[in-house]
């Protein structure tokens, strides 16, 4: 059976506080030496090689810098804290202006990807309908006498596929050219109306 520090070291290991900082532009020297040394504050248990993009002329992280390349890092903490409280313990070891680091949870990343997206379908040029000129298309052919006569010719088509094929025989010579149409039987008039305890003769 374990024993309690043996949970609690399991407990500890399994709960790790993740966070991705990015920085904008040229690092400082011995930046990373100093970042990680600031972090040790929290306990670190990664702290990855810093990886640069190409240079931008623009960054969605960073929008008020431009031609500019970013610089990510992925740290892991044994103890929680914020975003912002690491903001600004960066932004203090390595000098770098706060306007230049971001620090997010893999939520709050997710989150901002998000927004990023919605800031990017609001810059497209969206024109409302009322606005823009029609196009210059009359689409008479859907209209009018052309629309008329066109259906009629659909409809003759139509009709002549319709139609049974007539085929000739040898036992044509035989079969009547016109149907033969029985005269109605004239019903028979009606007599005298008689009593049903009529006499049928005078008695004696």
């Amino acid at each position: 059976m374990k024993s309690f520090t043996e949970y609690l070291k399991e407990e500890k290991e399994a709960k790790k506080y993740t966070f991705k900082v990015k920085v904008a532009g040229d690092l400082p020297d011995n930046c990373e030496d100093c970042m990680e040394t600031a972090l040790q504050k929290y306990q670190v248990c990664k702290f990855s090689k810093g990886k640069s993009t190409p240079i931008q002329a623009s960054l969605l992280e960073f929008p008020n810098i431009k031609n500019s390349s970013m610089t990510i890092f992925e740290v892991e903490l044994d103890y929680p804290t914020t975003s912002a409280v690491l903001s600004e313990l960066l932004a203090n070891c390595t000098g770098i202006s706060r306007d230049c680091i971001r620090v997010r949870t893999p939520l709050e990343e997710a989150n901002a990807a998000i927004e990023q997206e919605n800031v990017v379908d609001e810059k497209t040029d969206r024109k409302a309908l009322l606005s823009q000129d029609y196009g210059k298309e009359n689409n008479q052919s859907l209209v009018g006498d052309k629309q008329v006569l066109s259906l009629l010719r659909d409809l003759t088509k139509s009709r002549k596929n319709t139609q049974p094929t007539q085929y000739k025989g040898v036992n044509d010579v035989l079969l009547a050219k016109k149907l033969h149409q029985e005269k109605a039987t004239e019903m028979p008039k009606a007599g005298p109306a008689r009593g049903l305890f009529a006499s049928k003769g005078k008695q004696k």
